[in-house]
């Protein structure tokens, strides 16, 4: 017995060890973190401004690399493919990590099972707009017309999956409203059919619309989370409008291929906080309507299964079906 202890507590020294020995010596060479969005929009530049920092802080150089395609899937595939090392990352956001299962029937990933959470990084909230001239100033004017005469209002989004399409469609599931659903290349060219009236509303970004409500292109009507945002204090939450209980959320955050050591996503966890916490670093983000957040790997992994249980419940009560 005293043998087998002694060997037993050898081998748990040794583990330990070679943890020790993995997290000390990680980063030795450039870590690459995927993008699977174009270049220059906000997850392009929110993980920039990141990842800049986080290369101070690993002492290495840190690549971003865009792969866009397949409403995010193709990047992020790509990723679950390569080695569990720590030197490919992705950005898991809340179409690849979130809605997609529920939208793509034959999903080339699964975010739970083929990664693992290293941190979340950023959130942001949304705005519900419409144009200036708009008869509807509140959102229970828009509800009301929508119970009145179903389909005939519209709003836009960049195609499903985005942040814009999930949050109205998590809407007309609550309020039990029937919205027809346009989709764009992108919010701005949706924004501009908003400003002339093509169609009625769209759910944009705070950091895509907020500069056109202050220049009074577009009339804010309400918000998505649950609180009011710092930079539109006067603009009520859907909750506080009449819809209780809706609060919706776009997210970023770093995962990495299923298999990569538990000490490598501490290192990779350890040094995002620090640069979530740098204030040139939270200033910038601040600056583009984005809100840090942080935390421990666990949360994430838990707060990413909570947002594709989420997504599959909204689209099935809507009647969506993955295709």
């Amino acid at each position: 017995m005293k043998s087998w202890i002694a060997v037993l507590l050898v081998s748990v020294t040794a583990a330990f060890a070679a943890g020790e020995s993995i997290a000390q010596s990680y980063p030795t060479r450039a870590v690459k973190i995927v993008v699977a969005n174009p270049p220059g929009g906000q997850t392009d530049v929110a993980t920039r401004v990141i990842a800049a920092e986080m290369s101070n802080i690993l002492k290495q150089p840190i690549i971003i690399e865009n792969k866009p395609g397949a409403n995010t899937n193709l990047g992020t595939a790509w990723v679950k493919t390569q080695p569990a090392d720590g030197y490919t990352l992705v950005v898991t956001a809340i179409n690849n990590f979130g809605a997609n299962p529920a939208l793509i029937k034959d999903m080339p990933h699964d975010p739970v099972k083929d990664f693992k959470m290293i941190v979340q990084t950023i959130a942001s909230t949304n705005v519900l707009v419409v144009a200036p001239d708009s008869p509807f100033k509140t959102l229970q004017d828009i509800l009301k017309a929508a119970r009145e005469q179903p389909g005939k209002l519209t709003y836009g989004s960049a195609g499903p999956g985005s942040s814009m399409f999930l949050f109205m469609e998590m809407l007309k599931s609550m309020a039990k409203v029937d919205i027809m659903h346009v989709p764009y290349q992108g919010s701005a060219k949706a924004n501009i059919d908003v400003m002339g009236g093509s169609i009625t509303m769209q759910f944009d970004s705070m950091p895509g619309a907020w500069s056109l409500v202050e220049g009074k292109k577009l009339r804010a009507i309400a918000v998505s989370t649950a609180k009011r945002h710092p930079i539109a204090p006067d603009v009520p939450t859907v909750a506080e409008s009449g819809v209780p209980g809706f609060d919706a959320v776009s997210w970023l955050g770093l995962a990495a291929p299923a298999g990569t050591p538990d000490e490598i996503i501490q290192v990779l966890n350890k040094a995002a906080n620090q640069a979530l916490q740098t204030p040139s670093v939270r200033d910038k983000l601040l600056a583009m309507g984005t809100t840090p957040v942080g935390g421990t790997s666990a949360e994430f992994a838990k707060f990413v299964e909570t947002q594709v249980a989420t997504w599959k419940r909204v689209m099935a009560a809507v009647g969506i079906q993955p295709s």
